[in-house]
């Protein structure tokens, strides 16, 4: 008897034609659509589906999990978890290639995946609505095969989206293809780790970080004033003002806002809530005359502080749209221009839901039930559309969404799945918190925003890697330590680690540095300033170079001695410049090894091809920039042994540059010696450059707006974002030649470089300032700098 799934299928999951029902759908490329029918029941009921064991093909595994309500996190570990959810399972199989399983959530059903006591895998499927005209409710996964971990996620989310009822609905497939939103380009302050203990939590200190920013020259553009501003008490939210001891003598939240805007430029400003309010919700004594409310109780999935059956007390889902119009146009109307929305799965984890009728000091009267399955839909509406209309929406990231990585947010219409009516994606945190108390926290979290970037980024989302601080941490006093000292024990490069990171990532790049503690040549690796004298009121604005898009990881993340004790291999990060890779871009290596791991490796060939692609590399040729040693050298994707070693202590990175040769045929007359009788000819040569862009910051490439030949001044042009040193490498040529030959202009007036002969040719650097060019004009236009040479 033959078997009603492809030989596919049956790879990766033998059994799992067995089950009754059990459908699979060919879709582009090499990926199915597998569905089953759910058996007809009540709103909230389980089913589950056994599909057996891993077959005997399945090499290694790396699974995306919800470890705790709130947050999704990378292991290598099987079988899977019996008690949580997993969201994408990734398969290495003996061939070589990765097959990626991924159950879709709608607005029926939430998919996931869990383990079985004997190791074998389950799909599992909550009903969230009951099937139309009596159908039954056809749940499905949706499974990809690619040669790459990166491709194989990629193609089983689009497979994922071909299969929803959205795309039934709405023709296309919908994802936008930016990753930009309002924090593109510029740094964002944020109050949360910045103003804990020692340092108390009061406008004044939050003013004096922005101060110590500005002493450095280093200007945010946003500014994101976290929790404890709000009013609350028992952790439950007691009205829309603010805390009088945040406030520290203001009068509201809107003397904050005017005075960050007028004495340190900041354009942006955010305010943070939960979505319940507070932590614990509202209190219902100061909310009930005013909103209608539900008492609501939380299951028993892990994470929270508080215990299986624990109940509070938020909006009653009909009247929640009143309950956040009325807050956002309060805090509108003090100068807020976006919000951070956390605790965003809390709402996917209740088991309980009743109307409050009447709350007396001693007793409450609670009503009818009220449907669990229609409050987070109800929530996230609300905000949203609080947000569009105080805040505006013709840009991204007017909320971003925290503590958010459940199925029903990730892929649910209103958020990260495709929706006509969305523009711009939606800016979502992407790990659990930045700890910089913890020193063993920091290996990990660049691990799991990694990988799961490599997911989110295929959604509506932009994923935001989280704040970090640019100096060691600040314990508070009990710790043993001085007043705003550091201790020994916190005294690694964790700052570094982090912000080289940031650097990759296409979300915010956030500090949260306790006041007058930052470090300045940590944050100038991450940032420039305005190349342009002009009169704009932003003529100061820090310009953050990150990455346009998310970056991608090569296959060894399915190897679990990456996080191991010992020496060993790095983690490898790839960040395109262009969407093919033909304009290059970073190569990141970084030690998350646990313990004092040390990374003992190299740049291979292999690396190098991963991040440009395979498109006609017998002709392709190269340079490569390191930032740890400085170090420069060319490379055909055809003939160089790469010998490039990486060797990395704890805490350490590296960060590999890779910008294509650009070639010119210069025509010059070959004038023959008088004394001959040959006939004057012209003499061909190629002259190739290449630049990489800032060299002293962890971005190189993110400063360089444009590099190509102009035709019109017979020169190299560079468009430059912003201040620093501008690298760019001529091959073949001598360093003697090059001070020869060269010249350099910077917005048309001469400009002095230094020459290194390295790697097969010569580095030019350009050290290029604040104010370069004279000449009023807006800000963020690039300054051309021109390399001409001699002879053309």
């Amino acid at each position: 008897m033959s078997s009603k799934l492809p030989k596919d299928l049956l790879t990766i999951l033998p059994s799992w034609d067995t089950i009754s029902g059990v459908q699979a759908q060919p879709l582009p490329g090499t990926s199915y659509g597998v569905s089953f029918e759910l058996p007809k029941g009540k709103v909230g009921q389980v089913v589950e589906y056994d599909l057996g064991a891993l077959g005997s093909d399945v090499k290694d595994v790396l699974r995306v999990t919800r470890v705790d309500v709130y947050w999704l996190a990378p292991s290598t570990s099987k079988p899977l978890p019996t008690n949580l959810d997993t969201q994408l399972l990734l398969l290495r199989l003996t061939d070589g290639r990765i097959a990626a399983v991924f159950p879709l959530t709608t607005s029926g059903y939430m998919g996931t995946l869990r383990g079985t006591e004997y190791g074998g895998v389950i799909a599992r499927f909550l009903q969230d609505a009951k099937p139309q005209g009596g159908k039954h409710t056809i749940s499905q996964l949706a499974v990809a095969f690619a040669t790459s971990a990166y491709d194989a996620v990629k193609d089983v989310v689009r497979a994922a989206r071909r299969l929803s009822e959205h795309h039934h609905k709405h023709k296309g497939e919908l994802v936008l293809p930016k990753e930009t939103h309002i924090f593109s380009g510029g740094i964002t302050y944020c109050t949360w780790n910045s103003l804990h203990p020692p340092t108390p939590a009061t406008t004044h200190n939050a003013l004096g970080t922005l101060k110590g920013f500005a002493k450095h020259d280093i200007h945010p553009r946003t500014f994101l004033i976290d929790d404890a501003w709000q009013d609350y008490d028992n952790l439950r939210l007691q009205s829309f003002g603010s805390r009088a001891v945040f406030l520290d003598g203001m009068e509201n939240l809107g003397e904050l806002v005017a005075t960050a805007k007028k004495y340190y430029g900041v354009t942006q400003v955010g305010a943070w809530h939960t979505i319940g309010g507070y932590w614990c919700g509202v209190e219902p004594k100061n909310f009930i005359d005013k909103y209608k409310l539900v008492k609501v109780a939380k299951d028993g999935y892990p994470g929270p502080f508080e215990p299986e059956g624990f109940s509070y007390y938020i909006p009653h889902p009909s009247d929640v749209g009143r309950f956040f119009d009325d807050y956002y146009g309060e805090l509108a109307s003090h100068g807020i221009t976006f919000t951070k929305c956390d605790n965003m799965a809390s709402l996917d984890n209740l088991v309980s839901a009743y109307e409050v009728t009447t709350v007396t000091p001693n007793d409450e009267v609670l009503g009818a039930a009220v449907s669990i399955q229609s409050i987070p839909p109800a929530f996230k509406n609300a905000v949203l559309a609080a947000a569009e209309k105080h805040f505006g929406h013709k840009t991204g990231g007017r909320v971003i969404f925290c503590m958010e990585m459940t199925p029903r947010v990730l892929l649910g219409e209103e958020i990260g799945w495709p929706n006509p009516h969305v523009s711009e994606r939606h800016v979502l945190r992407n790990s659990c918190d930045y700890f910089p108390d913890q020193p063993n926290s920091h290996r990990y979290h660049i691990f799991t925003n990694l990988v799961n970037a490599m997911f989110t980024s295929q959604l509506n989302i932009v994923p935001d890697f989280d704040m970090f601080q640019s100096h060691s941490y600040i314990r508070p006093r009990e710790d043993g330590n001085e007043p705003n000292g550091v201790s020994a024990k916190d005294d690694y490069p964790q700052a570094a680690f982090h912000a080289a990171l940031r650097a990759f990532g296409a979300g915010p790049v956030t500090l949260t540095d306790v006041p007058g503690k930052t470090d300045p040549e940590i944050v100038r690796k991450l940032i420039g300033s305005n190349l342009r004298m002009t009169t704009s009121p932003i003529a100061g604005r820090s310009i953050a170079l990150h990455a346009a898009r998310s970056p991608f990881l090569s296959d060894d993340i399915f190897d679990p001695s990456i996080l191991q004790e010992g020496a060993g291999k790095a983690m490898r990060v790839f960040s395109r410049r262009g969407e093919d890779g033909t304009e290059g871009g970073l190569i990141g290596y970084w030690n998350v090894r646990s313990a004092n791991g040390v990374v003992d490796d190299a740049v291979t060939m292999g690396d190098i091809l991963t991040l440009v692609g395979s498109h006609d590399t017998d002709t392709r040729k190269f340079v490569v920039h390191s930032f740890k040693t400085g170090k420069a050298q060319k490379i055909d994707t055809a003939t160089t042994k790469i010998d490039l070693p990486i060797n990395l202590g704890p805490f350490e990175f590296e960060i590999i540059t890779v910008a294509p040769l650009l070639s010119h045929i210069i025509v010059a007359p070959l004038r023959p010696n008088p004394a001959s009788k040959e006939a004057e000819t012209n003499h061909q040569s190629i002259v190739r450059v290449g630049a990489f862009g800032l060299i002293d910051k962890y971005n190189p490439l993110a400063g360089l707006a444009s590099f190509s030949f102009d035709f019109s001044s017979s020169s190299w042009e560079a468009g430059v974002r912003c201040s620093g040193k501008l690298g760019i490498f001529v091959p073949d040529m001598s360093s003697g030649e090059a001070k020869s030959r060269i010249a350099i202009t910077a917005d048309d007036k001469d400009k002095s470089f230094e020459v290194e002969e390295m790697g097969g040719g010569v580095l030019i650097t350009i050290a290029l300032e604040p104010a370069e060019a004279a000449e009023p004009q807006g800000v963020g236009i690039p300054l051309p700098v021109r390399l001409s040479l001699a002879g053309m």
